[in-house]
């Protein structure tokens, strides 16, 4: 019996090329069976679902798309659907059904990785029969070593980009520059528009760029900022009052960000000149692929 490995495809070039390495040139390919998924947010960037696509069809390659299925219930955890390039969300559906019952993430509340891409991408191999036994890759590279998770072992989690190819990001961005295609987003930018795990001037950028795209979550701001999941207790400033909960570091909202760009104007501007894809201008962002928040699966 074959081995069986969970490749899950970020919507990035680092992610892009392990799964390119381990389907096309890993010498232990022929030993394993791949499952490749995507969990589809409904707020990614355009670009990255392009990406996606292009990667399924050039690397000959099938990718399951998933996206987070929930129900109100409390006690019943998120499920799966399974959508398509043509069928995916792309005005936050499945990001507001998790506001809807969790609240609105943040560095507080981190639910939005374990509800919108863990548990829905564990929901669909428990589905197929893959629900022991398999290893799951993640694409992080050797320059990223810190970020790997120390119970790794416990959760049967590998990284190729480090345990097998050692490879970093001015190698990974040479491959691709050597591609018919590549991810047309710039570094700062991610795959989703506008996560809470951006850094504050990357977010500031994003919004003299693209002010639409916090049109979402300022949205959830004003429908869900004072809403109090079971379970939790409301947070109260000095005098008693509910404080709204907020997306941003810092506890900053949608408003606060823009209201911040005349101080990061000319820092983010001057910055952002290289017009290299994936040239890292500001290099504060933390981990977000699905095994960041590994403590907190249901």
């Amino acid at each position: 019996m074959k081995d069986r490995v969970l490749i899950s495809f970020s919507g990035g070039e680092t992610s892009g090329y392990m799964l390119y390495y381990l389907t096309n040139l890993w010498e232990g390919r022929h030993e394993c069976e791949f499952l490749v998924v995507f969990a589809n947010t409904g707020e990614e960037n355009e670009e990255t679902l392009e990406f996606v696509k292009k990667c399924g069809e050039a690397f000959n390659v099938d990718i399951v798309w998933v996206e987070a299925l929930v129900t109100m219930e409390m006690g019943v955890g998120t499920k799966h659907k399974i959508v398509d390039f043509d069928t995916a969300s792309r005005n936050g559906e499945p990001f507001e059904a998790i506001i809807k019952k969790y609240g609105i993430p943040n560095q507080a509340f981190p639910h939005c990785n374990r509800e919108m891409k863990l548990n829905p991408i564990h929901s669909y191999v428990k589905s197929i029969g893959w629900d022991k036994g398999y290893k799951t890759a993640i694409g992080i590279r050797y320059d990223e070593i810190d970020r790997i998770v120390s119970d790794r072992k416990k959760y049967n989690v590998i990284y190729p980009l480090i345990e097998y190819k050692k490879m970093t990001k001015p190698k990974i961005n040479f491959w691709w520059s050597q591609q018919e295609f590549r991810l047309n987003l710039k570094s700062y930018q991610g795959n989703c528009k506008t996560c809470w795990k951006k850094s504050i001037r990357n977010l500031s950028k994003i919004a003299q760029d693209n002010p639409e795209h916090f049109d979402f979550f300022k949205k959830m701001e004003k429908k869900y900022g004072m809403l109090v999941p079971d379970g939790r207790e409301p947070i109260l400033d000095e005098e008693g009052n509910q404080i709204p909960a907020k997306f941003f570091r810092g506890a900053r909202s949608v408003q606060d960000i823009f209201n911040g760009l005349d101080y990061f104007n000319g820092i983010v501007r001057d910055a952002s000149d290289n017009t290299n894809y994936q040239l890292d201008i500001f290099d504060e962002e933390e981990s977000c692929d699905i095994f960041s928040m590994c403590g907190q699966q249901d």
